[in-house]
């Protein structure tokens, strides 16, 4: 019973003695409760040196400001890929194209019987003055009365609004006076023209059912002539062979997929200087 009392009053004084201690430290800087230095502590947002405008730095020799490229309207394409870049430099060593020019498209596509026309046409036929040298010498002049023209023509579309035709044609034109040694009479006879010529044309397509069009042709003429007597001078008749080149001009009207009508007119020449012709034609043409 002695030694348990002696042990709680032990343990009593050492608490006492801590309380003691702790009470005692209380009143000094840096204690357990010491809390002045906390509340005397100064802000961080109270510095002066934080309120202050942020100052900027002028740039330094090195670091001179770099323009934009200026903008360009020029299309640059994409690069090709390895291997078509191999075969047209492979192409283009051996002397080859890799897509062959085709001026008219790609002629030989879709119905090619589909791209044929067959067209006939008639007209006014002028002829010009005939001049030559009369069988005995002298010269001669003959001039003519209209006449006429007829015409047909087998054609094909090359696409592109390009065709070709081969047309056969007939002119004639009776003489009108003639002019020879000084005086002037109506001698009786005409001028015959026949030919056959191939022609390329052009249409000029502008949205509209009316399409002009230009074209040339060359061929052959085979050329007749009445003889004639002009003041006592003898005129030779001629049957040759020549050969022919004509100029076209024209436009189409386009009634529909099948049918149209065309005005226009034609030039001709032929190496014999001294005959040549315009005519006036309409024609209608037929798409097979």
């Amino acid at each position: 019973m002695s030694s348990r009392a002696l042990s709680v009053g032990a343990g009593l004084g050492v608490l006492l003695a801590a309380t003691a201690a702790t009470t005692a430290m209380a009143g000094t800087k840096g204690g357990m409760y010491d809390m002045s230095a906390m509340i005397n502590e100064g802000h961080p947002f109270a510095a002066s040196s934080y309120n202050k405008a942020p100052t900027t730095m002028p740039p330094g020799q090195s670091m001179r400001p770099i323009a934009p490229p200026s903008p360009t309207l020029r299309y640059t394409p994409p690069p090709r890929p390895m291997a078509q870049n191999r075969n047209q430099n492979q192409n283009r060593a051996s002397g080859a194209h890799a897509t062959p020019y085709k001026p008219f498209g790609d002629v030989m596509s879709g119905d090619l019987f589909g791209r044929f026309y067959i067209s006939a046409g008639a007209g006014a036929n002028i002829a010009n003055d005939l001049d030559g040298t009369a069988t005995g010498g002298g010269a001669y002049s003959i001039s003519f009365d209209p006449g006429y023209l007829l015409q047909g023509s087998l054609g094909i579309y090359l696409g592109s609004d390009f065709r070709v035709e081969t047309e056969v044609a007939y002119r004639v034109a009776d003489y009108d006076s003639g002019t020879a040694g000084g005086s002037t009479t109506t001698p009786a006879g005409d001028i015959q023209l026949g030919t056959g010529m191939v022609n390329l044309l052009y249409d000029m397509r502008f949205g509209s059912d009316f399409v002009p069009y230009v074209g040339g042709g060359l061929g052959i003429a085979q050329i007749k002539n009445t003889a004639a007597t002009i003041g006592g001078l003898a005129i030779p008749d001629k049957d040759a062979t020549e050969f022919a080149y004509q100029a076209i001009l024209g436009v189409t009207y386009e009634l529909d997929h099948d049918w149209s009508f065309s005005l226009d007119g034609r030039y001709i020449g032929t190496s014999d200087e001294d005959v040549s012709a315009t005519a006036i034609t309409l024609n209608v043409r037929y798409n097979l």
